[in-house]
């Protein structure tokens, strides 16, 4: 029996623990496994869809990426402090200690949410860049508050816990230091991994980031995956317009969410990974192999640099995987793993928060269908 025979019949027999099948928990995904870099299984379940809603995963695709690329470039490096590079969060000295790194390991103790969307209306703002700079400023409030009530000391000395808003301090740094805004910083990452169809989506103008020359069919609305019914965008799920509301609200860009693009692209990026992880020859910096290796201690975190690690017990990405495998996940039901221990890969694409969030099946799901996978091999 074929891998992806054995994965379907135990995909089959999967029930959750109230009972659930995998319909229950997401109207679509997509699974594709690689060992030793050889495509394995390759499989789409419920509504066929080109693009998702990639979520989180812009995280480490775009971001983490670009602080690689900009560290290789002498731009940036990883102990450079806040203070260096965003003065306007003034004379505290925690923001002379608060470097990079602490940013890439979600360990700066920054707030990890704020619901920024409720106060930028995009009405008043022309453009993604005149949104950019009210959103940030709105970041520098939360953290000088932050640093002079003591809760970011106070948060320092815990657990990392994980943070848009360290993504955005991040994402500030990296224009700064590239002379680059986030359209035309995805456009030089996407041309150098060769991400032809993996894009931001521009709210309001309709436009499409996507590198030099590269083009999509149309219609990209109806190719999309659905996400989420939000009222405040109509009564019908967003279809085409990124589902997170922050994003939305800096018009489609961001530096923590934003990307859609389809599962062989993220497989691409997966298969770079797995290069740089294993020492061969990468499109990504080969100096960014140390951003794949653990950052902290297991009782302060699990997180290399910008990339998530197996949680003993509770891992994304299921039992299966050895504790040195690097990843992440996105709230749309999107993750990307690799096992460098096994030589695995498993890319997933979802959109299991259509119509709405409050089905979190998913997430009990999402290490099922990996032990699945590891399982049909």
């Amino acid at each position: 029996m074929s891998s992806e025979s054995q994965f379907l019949s135990k995909l089959d027999a999967w029930r959750s623990i109230d009972g659930g099948t995998w319909s229950d928990a997401t109207p679509s995904f997509q699974i594709q496994v690689f060992e030793k870099g050889k495509l394995r299984i390759d499989l789409a379940f419920g509504d066929r869809y080109r693009f998702y809603d990639w979520a989180s995963l812009t995280k480490i695709v775009f971001s983490t990426t670009s602080a690689m690329i900009a560290i290789e470039d002498g731009d940036l490096k990883l102990s450079d402090t806040l203070a260096d590079w965003i003065p306007e969060l003034g004379p505290d000295p925690i923001f002379q200690t608060l470097n990079l790194k602490h940013l890439l390991t979600h360990s700066a103790g920054m707030t990890w949410w704020k619901p920024f969307f409720k106060i930028l209306d995009r009405s008043q703002t022309a453009d993604h860049e005149s949104a950019w700079q009210r959103l940030f400023s709105e970041v520098i409030k939360d953290a000088k508050r932050s640093a002079s009530s003591g809760a970011l000391e106070k948060a320092r000395q815990g657990r990392a816990v994980y943070s848009d808003l360290d993504f955005f301090l991040l994402g500030e740094v990296l224009r700064r230091a590239t002379l680059a805004g986030f359209p035309r910083r995805w456009s030089t990452i996407a041309e150098r991994l060769e991400l032809y169809e993996t894009f931001f989506h521009v709210e309001r103008k309709s436009q499409i980031v996507l590198p030099h020359g590269a083009r999509l069919g149309s219609p990209i609305k109806k190719q999309t995956a659905p996400t989420e019914i939000d009222l405040r965008r109509g009564k019908k799920p967003v279809q085409g317009y990124v589902h997170d509301e922050n994003t939305s609200a800096l018009h489609g860009i961001a530096p923590h969410a934003g990307l859609f693009g389809p599962i062989h692209d993220l497989s691409l990026y997966g298969l770079e990974l797995r290069k740089l992880a294993l020492g061969k020859k990468s499109k990504l910096p080969q100096s960014g192999g140390r951003f794949l290796k653990r950052s902290m201690k297991r009782e302060k975190g699990d997180w290399a640099t910008g990339f998530m690690m197996p949680t003993k017990g509770s891992a994304s990405c299921g039992p299966r995987f050895d504790l040195s495998s690097i990843g992440h996940t996105g709230f749309t039901g999107t993750s990307l793993w690799f096992d460098p221990k096994n030589d695995r890969l498993i890319s997933i694409l979802s959109n299991r928060v259509c119509p709405t969030r409050k089905n979190s099946l998913f997430l009990e799901l999402r290490p099922a269908l990996h032990t699945m996978a590891v399982d049909s091999l």
